[in-house]
């Protein structure tokens, strides 16, 4: 950070400086006629309490009879060290150190440089605000409360960050949800505080559920590292060593096709009370067959609740909500995608179209399959000719994929009927497969050999149309001279 009065600015020579710096400051210093002054601060902002320094440089002079006073907030501030250095024969220049320990309520201070001499007709001054070099971090509090407006269905509570008593005014702000960033909205405005600092809320709005979960929130400025803090909802409390309740939610180890029928099984323990209502969603409006049960266990209670769901092929991408409620309160609630259940068999079929010279390509279509994982196979008679592992399909609207994938076959030399497969292995199915026979009238190749023979027609067709116009004029020209010779 630096300032300068005109007419130019000069680098800061440091006692570390090479010669040849020194040297090209004295230069400078040779073609500057009106004296100047520079006032240089830190690089990078620092926190209350930090002491920082500031160099202030005045040149050029005619004569040594110089003096320099530090100013902070218009009161004397003691320099560190002062000297006057001999440029030339009748050239000096002043460079001044003054150390400041910063405080929080030096936001709108202020650090002064005035230099005076005998040939100025009034002292040369440069000021920095101390807002420029300094970093006031903020506090972090995390509150709770219920929303204005409440679902007593879905219970919701607002967790508030508050950012106090941060400078400067830039700052990013994030949630995360056990270790997991939330997609947040544009921050709120900051407000000035008495003090220059600034302060901020923001409000996030989740669901009231009982089984713990951690929420933070981060504030970052710039590059320094964040700050943080954090609050658990649903923390479960201890009852003679051991947890409260517990929630545990499964399904089948095991991929099914359309049609099966799957079992999702919720399991909790040591509830406080049993009158506990388990509901099971799909897609949010079809309940499910179900079947709960509640089990006493001494003071507590244990519930186990099951689903049956019949897959379909587009129920890749559906969900099931399972939701624990004790009166209006959200005991558990999550959600199960049933596309890690679901396998769905590709269709598969082989399509043929002619290409330029010799070449036919076969296209092997793989459509509606999931998941995405398959191993394509090319046989000719029977024969492996190419293997595929692991191509990279397309993804459908429904979650399902597509998956097309070309081979050419070389017609050149004409053959009996030759069989070309393409063999799809997906999943732990039996292979599906689909095969196209490309018989010799087919080929390309005839059809050019045809081309060729009926161009071969045509020609002999005008030759033998000239043989014939040949034929009658030596004709006529017979008659003509034996007619001649008859006379």
């Amino acid at each position: 950070m630096q300032k300068t009065l005109a007419p130019a600015a000069l680098p800061y020579v440091t006692d570390r400086e090479t010669e040849a710096q020194k040297r090209r400051w004295i230069f400078l210093l040779l073609f500057v006629g009106k004296p100047f002054i520079t006032l240089i601060g830190p690089d990078q902002r620092t926190t209350p309490s930090s002491s920082v320094f500031f160099l202030c440089t005045a040149a050029p002079f005619r004569s040594m009879n110089l003096s320099v006073n530090w100013l902070r907030n218009n009161n004397e501030h003691p320099a560190s060290t002062t000297h006057v250095v001999h440029v030339n024969n009748d050239s000096y220049s002043l460079r001044s150190k003054a150390w400041v320990t910063l405080t929080k309520q030096d936001i709108s201070s202020q650090i002064t440089c005035e230099v005076t001499h005998g040939d100025l007709k009034e002292p040369l001054r440069m000021t920095i605000n101390l807002s420029q070099v300094l970093r006031v971090i903020p506090t972090l509090k995390i509150t709770t409360e219920d929303p204005e407006i409440q679902d007593h269905v879905h219970q919701k509570v607002n967790l508030t960050c508050h950012v106090n008593h941060f400078y400067p005014q830039n700052m990013d702000l994030i949630w995360t949800k056990n270790g997991h960033k939330i997609p947040t909205m544009e921050l709120p405005q900051t407000t000035r505080n008495s003090d220059g600092t600034y302060s901020l809320q923001h409000t996030l709005q989740v669901d009231a559920i009982l089984n713990k979960t951690d929420f933070v929130c981060w504030v970052i400025q710039d590059d320094q590292p964040p700050v943080k803090n954090s609050i658990t909802l649903g923390a479960p409390r201890k009852i003679r060593g051991r947890t409260e309740y517990s929630h545990h939610l499964e399904g089948p180890l095991q991929r099914f096709p359309p049609g099966a029928s799957i079992q999702l099984k919720y399991t909790s323990s040591a509830l406080q009370t049993r009158q506990v209502t388990v509901t099971w969603l799909k897609n949010n409006h079809t309940r499910l067959q179900t079947q709960t049960n509640v089990f006493s266990n001494g003071e507590t209670y244990n519930v186990t609740s099951t689903a049956i769901v019949s897959l379909e092929s587009d129920d890749i991408l559906s969900l099931v909500l399972c939701l624990v409620e004790h009166k209006s309160l959200v005991v558990f609630q999550k959600v199960i995608y049933l596309g890690q259940y679901l396998c769905v068999p590709p269709a598969v079929r082989v399509s043929q179209s002619s290409t330029v010279s010799s070449l036919v390509t076969v296209t092997c279509h793989v459509q509606r399959f999931y998941p995405q994982e398959v191993y394509l196979s090319w046989l000719e008679d029977c024969h492996v000719i190419r293997r595929i592992e692991q191509p990279t399909p397309k993804r459908n609207e429904d979650g399902s994929y597509t998956l097309e994938v070309l081979q050419l076959v070389n017609t050149s030399v004409e053959r009996s009927d030759q069989v070309l497969t393409c063999k799809v292995e997906h999943e732990e199915h039996p292979p599906i497969q689909a095969s196209i026979v490309l018989s010799a009238a087919s080929f390309p190749t005839s059809k050019a050999i045809r081309s060729l023979s009926s161009e071969k027609s045509i020609h002999v067709f005008v030759a033998s149309l000239l043989c014939l116009k040949l034929l009658l004029v030596v004709s006529l020209l017979v008659i003509y001279v034996y007619r001649r010779w008859s006379l």
